[in-house]
């Protein structure tokens, strides 16, 4: 399966998206501090805009 952030990210890029719409779970700083989240990754990795919904 690999990486789901860097699998959204490639997949992105490779079909020129203009924007990524991802949603987020809202686990809490701690949780997501100690664990991290996929959006979290994906805001970072991706090449082009990234909007976070919760």
């Amino acid at each position: 399966m690999g990486n789901p952030a860097y699998a959204i990210c490639e997949y992105a890029e490779e079909h020129n998206m203009d924007l990524i719409i991802i949603g987020s779970r809202g686990m809490g700083e701690i949780k997501s501090l100690l664990l991290g989240s996929i959006s979290d990754r994906v805001l970072h990795l991706a090449k082009c805009p990234v909007l976070i919904v919760r």
